[in-house]
């Protein structure tokens, strides 16, 4: 019995149109936005062969350092010294010495023995998951709304994948208890959730993982700069020491480059053995620069975090007020909750002939039913910023 031969190359081509038509038909398709602006608090996009200046409420950039002075020049000061690119892997060929620098400031900011910097967040998270889960006997436990970077770690790893209801504490021990026969159990949370702001209960989690002798992993791109002491995070806040942290550079501290840090064996497991960061050329010296003076903004500005909190709270009370869907907490993520997609695509574009950008988030980000709009405040916006967005979303609730 013969074989079908295989799809020819325009046959495959085809196939791969259909799909993109499927996604576009689905209502999922993303196209690329070119804006034109030098980061902080507006955006210029051009749209129907018009410029138009608009109030940028998807950034994460919360402590509105992106054009900070010092942060800039602390960029472009390791661009003078150290030239536009890393030019390779640092276990190739060294990495220069403002990476070093700015591990040991981060190291000693949260209170570590070691940091790993890696040139995103996504391959901080890939890199730490590869290598505590190099074995197939180890159990990967992790919050079914974690990141995608945590989710595609684990795929890459040769562990068992295991997944828990959102911040559901009897879940997890459920998912302990399923596990118990692993060599090695690792829990993976994040202690902000990046669509729903909303907070992980860390502490509980973190005693359950000691109980049970699991190790813990907590993702702080979303709190580091945002809660606790000095902007360390939400563990710091909770006096709690997972096994490891990760973060990224690249939101409060209005860099790049992501974050591994903990121990010093475990840091030095990830050198070895985590291949996002083996195989990746290490981050532009530029970012680590602008990095490291973002961490001297932070030590020399005390009241930056506590305006960042008052600011959410003035928009986010003022949102629930008007009868929106958004949900209690105190971080800078504000989701307008709005259900399907049409509807959260037509309120993104009102705004946007408002003067504000807040795109529409949809599946697969969020579950299907669950879609919003992300406002995110900075500090970096002035008050007049919030009152006009505040009014904007008033006039067309009440539309």
């Amino acid at each position: 019995m013969g074989h079908e031969p295989p799809p020819t190359w325009a046959e495959q081509r085809t196939q791969l149109r259909d799909e993109l038509a499927a996604i576009a038909a689905a209502g999922h398709l993303r196209r690329r936005v070119t804006i034109d602006s030098r980061g902080g608090r507006s955006v210029v996009v051009q749209e129907d062969g018009k410029r138009r200046r608009l109030v940028n409420w998807a950034s994460n950039d919360y402590l509105g350092l992106a054009r900070d002075l010092l942060v800039r020049n602390g960029a472009s000061k390791a661009l003078r010294r150290y030239g536009p690119g890393a030019t390779a892997a640092r276990l190739l060929s060294g990495g220069p010495r403002c990476h070093r620098r700015l591990e040991e400031r981060l190291a000693t900011w949260l209170g570590t023995e070691e940091c790993l910097l890696t040139t995103t967040g996504y391959q901080a998270n890939a890199a730490a998951l590869v290598a505590l889960a190099s074995e197939s006997e180890t159990a990967l436990i992790l919050d079914r709304l974690c990141h995608a970077s945590l989710y595609d770690g684990a795929k890459l790893s040769n562990g068992q994948l295991l997944r828990f209801k959102h911040n559901d504490l009897a879940d997890l021990a459920h998912r302990l208890d399923q596990s118990e026969s692993a060599r090695r159990r690792v829990v993976v949370v994040e202690s902000v959730y990046s669509m729903d702001g909303d907070e992980a209960p860390l502490a509980a989690i973190h005693a359950l993982c000691r109980e049970r002798g699991a190790l813990l992993l907590v993702d702080e791109a979303h709190a580091l700069g945002v809660l606790g002491p000095a902007g360390r995070g939400l563990c710091a806040e909770l006096g709690i020491v997972p096994d490891l942290r990760t973060a990224t550079c690249s939101k409060a501290l209005a860099a790049q480059g992501g974050i591994i840090a903990g121990d010093r064996e475990l840091v030095e497991l990830v050198v070895n053995t985590g291949r996002a960061f083996i195989f990746s050329t290490a981050p532009v010296p530029a970012a680590s620069g602008a990095a490291v003076a973002a961490l001297d903004a932070l030590r020399d500005r005390e009241g930056l975090c506590g305006q960042l909190r008052e600011a959410s709270d003035e928009v986010r009370t003022a949102l629930r007020k008007q009868g929106w869907n958004v949900p209690e907490g105190r971080t800078p993520i504000i989701p307008v909750i709005i259900g399907g997609e049409a509807e959260a695509l037509a309120l993104s574009a009102k705004l946007r002939e408002a003067g504000h950008w807040a795109p529409a988030i949809r599946p697969p980000t969020v579950p299907t039913g669950q879609c919003r709009l992300r406002i995110t405040v900075t500090a970096g916006h002035t008050r007049i910023d919030r009152r006009r967005l505040i009014a904007a979303l008033g006039a067309l609730r009440q539309a």
